[in-house]
């Protein structure tokens, strides 16, 4: 089995952040499987409905289930295109701290992912807030763990 490192792809002429960036919450999580070391589950991005500035605090394992194109905005305007194929898994690390972006998914279908992600210390002895930490919970059913 293969596992692919997600590449993001520079866009030339970005957007304005402003305009690039919503607190609308416009995805659902669907709780899969957690244990002592991981948290799984089923994420569904709707179309053109853009996520609000969020974080990964952990590393994670992510599969393409109906695969599209994420556009992600850093805080500081920088843009690019996050992609997953249908099928395929991807390695992400965790964001760097402080460190916040935006995603909207600009096709005409939903992305669906499956998302593992890699739980440490601070996860297990109570000392990380992951919801606090993110934020994408804040504003509907997508709380994270």
């Amino acid at each position: 089995t293969t596992v692919a490192r997600a590449t993001l792809h520079p866009r030339r002429n970005p957007a304005s952040p402003a305009a690039a960036i919503s607190t609308a919450v416009t995805m659902s999580r669907e709780l899969m499987f957690e244990n002592d070391r991981t948290i799984c589950w089923k994420t569904t991005i709707s179309p053109n409905n853009p996520l609000k500035m969020h974080r990964h605090d952990r590393a994670r394992c992510i599969v393409g289930l109906a695969g599209g194109t994420l556009k992600k905005t850093m805080e500081d305007g920088a843009v690019s295109d996050l992609v997953f194929e249908t099928g395929r898994a991807y390695w992400l690390e965790a964001d760097p701290p402080n460190e916040l972006h935006a995603d909207v998914n600009e096709g005409d279908a939903d992305i669906v992912v499956m998302v593992t992600e890699l739980k440490d210390d601070a996860d297990r002895d109570g000392t990380r807030d992951a919801a606090a930490a993110c934020g994408c919970g804040e504003a509907g059913g997508a709380a994270c763990r």
